[in-house]
């Protein structure tokens, strides 16, 4: 039985992303498991080790943080989860984790005024291509304009 995947962050795109996770979770009855990935890469070379340490740190605390908001989400719909923290560059951990999870489905929540490009070349929809290519695994992008705080679809 394949699972659902949420990759998640900090903003209005992950919310959403969460929200349609949960519904998906259940109207599939499938297990949903939200992602969080502290890259260490993304730490400025010029930044002191210790500080270095510091900011990673920081940064895990950070995403245990919102994985537990997005699991008090899914708790509030009456939805058991699991929660993962992996450590590496953003694209591989997610592509790692979505083929070690045998995930049947990756939800990923766009930047707040990104909008579907025709050409699919804005980073998000990049980042899609490739864990589809990598994975064989569906991808659903959830922008943040068009769901609400419930994870419905606004009507236009």
């Amino acid at each position: 039985m394949g699972s659902i995947v949420c990759a998640t962050r900090g903003g209005e795109g992950s919310r959403a992303a969460q929200m349609a996770a949960i519904e998906r979770a259940k109207t599939l009855d499938k297990p949903l498991i939200f992602l969080y990935v502290v890259d260490p890469h993304s730490l400025d070379d010029d930044i002191d080790a210790s500080m270095k340490d510091a900011l990673f740190t920081e940064l895990n605390w950070m995403g245990e943080t919102l994985l537990r908001i997005a699991q008090k989400r899914a708790d509030a719909a009456y939805l058991g989860t699991e929660v993962r923290i992996r450590k590496g560059k953003v694209r591989d951990e997610i592509t790692r984790f979505v083929k070690d999870a045998q995930a049947e489905l990756l939800v990923l929540g766009a930047p707040r005024g990104t909008t579907a490009n025709v050409f699919g070349d804005d980073a998000i929809e990049r980042l899609a291509e490739w864990v589809e290519a990598q994975t064989a695994v569906s991808v659903e992008i959830v922008r943040p304009d068009y769901v609400n705080n419930e994870g419905a679809p606004i009507s236009p």
